[in-house]
Formats: C-alpha cells, sequence, structure tokens
C-alpha cells in the first residue's frame, strides 16, 4: 500500500492516529491530508527526504499531538500549523536543518509542550511565543545554533519546564525571565557561551532545580541567587571560570543538593555556607584551588554527604568539621596538600571506606603510619591527643547536667575547674 493509499483510508475509516515511520522516499505529504477531520495523533519519524507540510495540517482540527522525529531534509512548516486550535504537543525533535517555526506559532491556544531538542540548525524561537499562554514545558535542549531567546519568554505564565542545556551559542537569557512564577526547573548545562545571569532571576519563587554544571564561560552568579526561596538542588559543576559564590547563599534555606566538582578556579566559599539549614550534600570534589572551608561548616547540621576530593590546594580543615552530627561519608581522596586533621574528627559518625582518605600524602597529624590504617585509628589517635578539648566538653556537660558527683573518670579531669565557678 503506497502513502496515498494509506490517506484514502484513514479518511474512509477516520482513524484517530496515523504513525508514518520510516517512509524514506516520502517527500511531500498529500494536500488531502485535510480529509483525516478526526486524527488526533500524527506521528512522523525518519521519513528523511521530507521538505515540508501541506499548508492543509492546520485543517486537522482534531490534532492534539503532532510528532516529527529524525526528518532531516524538513526545513520549514507552514504558517497554517496555528489553526491547530486542539494541538496540546508539538514535538519536532531533530529535524537537523530546520531553521525556524513559523510567526502563526503564538496561536497555538491549547498548546503545552513545545519540544524542539536536536534542532541543530535553529537559531531562534519566534516572538509570539510569549502568546503560548497554556505552555509548561519548553525544551531546546541541543540546539546548538540558538544564540537568544525572545524577550517575550516572560508571558509564559504556565511554564514550569525551561531546558536549554547544550545550547552551546546562547550568550544571553533576557530580562524577562524573572516573570516566570511558575518555572520550577530550568537547565542551562553547558551552555558554553552564557557569560552572566540576569539579576531577575531572583525573582522565580517557584524554581526548585537550577542546573549550570559546564556553564564555562560563567564568571559569577547574581546576588539574588539569595532570593530563590524553593531551591532545593544547585548544580555548578565544571563551571571553571567561576570564582566565588555571592554571600546571599546562605539564604536558600531549603537548599538540600549542592555539586560544585571540578570547580577548578573556585578559592573560598562564602562564610553564609553555614546558614543552609537543609543542606544535607556538598560535593566539591575536583576544587583545585579551594584553599580553605568556612568555620560556619559546622553549622550545616543536616548535612551527610561531603565530598573534598582532589582538593590540591586545601592544607587544613576547620575544628567545626567535629559539630557535623549528621555527616555519614566524607571523602578526603587525594588533598595532596592536607596537612593536618582537626582534633573534632574523632567525634564523626563517618564511615569513610579506606580508598576516602587515599592520597593523604603531607598529612603529619596525626601521622601516616596512623592514616593509613582508616577511620578507626585516626579517630582513636586523636582522642589520645586532645585532652583540653576532652577536658572543656566534660566540663560543658557537667554544668548542663548539675552534675555535683560526676563518675570518677570524669571527676579527675574536672574537679578543680568545675567547683572553682560554681
Amino acid at each position: 500500500m503506497n502513502v496515498l493509499d494509506v490517506f484514502e483510508r484513514a479518511a474512509e475509516e477516520t482513524w484517530l492516529d496515523l504513525d508514518l515511520r520510516g517512509c524514506h522516499g516520502l517527500a511531500a505529504l498529500p494536500e488531502s491530508l485535510a480529509r483525516l477531520t478526526k486524527l488526533i495523533n500524527l506521528r512522523i519519524s525518519s521519513c528523511r527526504a521530507l521538505t515540508g507540510l501541506p499548508k492543509s495540517l492546520g485543517q486537522l482540527a482534531a490534532l492534539d499531538l503532532l510528532y516529527i522525529f529524525d526528518c532531516w531534509a524538513l526545513t520549514t512548516l507552514p504558517e497554517s500549523l496555528g489553526q491547530l486550535a486542539a494541538l496540546t504537543a508539538l514535538e519536532l525533535v531533530r529535524c537537523e536543518v530546520l531553521m525556524g517555526l513559523p510567526e502563526s506559532l503564538g496561536q497555538l491556544v491549547a498548546l503545552t509542550t513545545l519540544d524542539v531538542r536536536d534542532c541543530r540548525r535553529l537559531t531562534g524561537l519566534p516572538e509570539s511565543l510569549g502568546q503560548l499562554a497554556a505552555l509548561t514545558t519548553l525544551d531546546v535542549r541541543e540546539c546548538r545554533r540558538l544564540t537568544g531567546l525572545p524577550e517575550s519568554l516572560g508571558q509564559l505564565a504556565a511554564l514550569t519546564n525551561l531546558d536549554l542545556h547544550y545550547c552551546h551559542a546562547l550568550t544571553r537569557l533576557p530580562e524577562s525571565l524573572g516573570q516566570l512564577a511558575a518555572l520550577t526547573t530550568l537547565d542551562l548545562s553547558y551552555c558554553c557561551a552564557l557569560t552572566e545571569l540576569p539579576e531577575s532571576l531572583g525573582q522565580l519563587g517557584a524554581l526548585t532545580t537550577l542546573g549550570l554544571d559546564g556553564c564555562c564561560a560563567l564568571t559569577e552568579l547574581p546576588e539574588s541567587l539569595g532570593q530563590l526561596a524553593a531551591l532545593t538542588t544547585l548544580y555548578l559543576q565544571w563551571c571553571n571560570r567561576l570564582t566565588e559564590l555571592p554571600e546571599s547563599l546562605g539564604q536558600l534555606t531549603v537548599l538540600t543538593f549542592m555539586y560544585l566538582s571540578y570547580c577548578s578556579a573556585l578559592t573560598v566559599l562564602p562564610e553564609s555556607l553555614g546558614q543552609l539549614a537543609a543542606l544535607t550534600t556538598l560535593d566539591l570534589g575536583g576544587c583545585h584551588t579551594l584553599t580553605r572551608l568556612p568555620k560556619s561548616l559546622g553549622l550545616l547540621a543536616t548535612l551527610t554527604f561531603l565530598d573534598l576530593s582532589l582538593c590540591h590546594a586545601l592544607t587544613s580543615l576547620p575544628e567545626s568539621l567535629g559539630q557535623l552530627a549528621a555527616l555519614r561519608t566524607l571523602d578526603l581522596r587525594g588533598c595532596i596538600g592536607l596537612t593536618a586533621l582537626p582534633f573534632s574528627f574523632a567525634f564523626l559518625s563517618v564511615s569513610c571506606r579506606s580508598d576516602h582518605l587515599s592520597g593523604l600524602f603531607a598529612l603529619s597529624f596525626p601521622p601516616q603510619n596512623v592514616a593509613v590504617q582508616g577511620v578507626r585509628a585516626i579517630k582513636a589517635f586523636l582522642l589520645l591527643h586532645h585532652h583540653p578539648l576532652k577536658m572543656m566538653i566534660m566540663i560543658i556537660a557537667a554544668r548542663r547536667r548539675c552534675m555535683r558527683r560526676p563518675p570518677a573518670e570524669l571527676w579527675v579531669l574536672i574537679r578543680d575547674e568545675y567547683f572553682c565557678t560554681l
């Protein structure tokens, strides 16, 4: 059965779904497409000779899904596309020579999903994009020639998911980005030409996930970052020109996961880090120039995972490390500049694997022969060498419990100090 016969049969039998797959010699669809008045789903995939769609496409009044995949010769879409009043999903995936979308796109009042991923010659989206009042998902990933987004983007009041990762030519985002009040996920991963983020970023009150990993031209983050009150996950891996984080970081009170691995120009973290009351995961692996951690680190009461592997310039850890009561995993592999572990390390409940302590070549306290024996040996050594700290902790405990008859071991340590202050 040839393609024309398929269309005749579809019209006669009032098909609801039509799937044209792998019709490699199909160069065009007939105008008789308009006869498929009941058609709900139209899928066209791997029709690699197809250069365009007929004007009659707009007469498919019931069409809900238009899915076009791997049609390498498709260069344009007809203006009649805007007449598809019932269309909720428009997916144009791997249409590698598609140059643009028609201005009539904005007339698709029911559209909730627009997916143009891997359309590698697409340089921009029409200004009418902002008229898509029902749009919730905009997927533009791997559109590697896309240089910008229209200012009308901010009018997409229902948008919850904006995916722009691997848009290598994207140099800027419109200031109107901050108007996307419903946006929960913004993925800008590997937008290698993006040098800055708009200050309006902080207005995204519903944003829970921000992906910036691989943004290798990004040198700083706006202070408005701290206004993202709903942010739970922040990805910043491989941002190798990022030298610092804004002090406003500490305002992200529900931030749970922060990934900063291989930010090779990052030298310090802000003292406000300790205000991240919900943080459970902090990944700093491969931050080669990080020289120190803030004293406020110990205030991260919910932190369970801390990765400091390959932090070559790190020479010491703050004494407040021992306050991380929830910490279960600490990775210090390859910290070749680390010369000493803090006394408070002995109070951690971490379960470091032996390889998490490998490569500590400069460690002198505890000595190497102790360090290589693992966490238990390190803790035992530290407990033997920090009597002043141990005494202070016991004195505080005794005072809090008003102990006038402490155990004998505690009595020896605290009798003079304790009773002279009663």
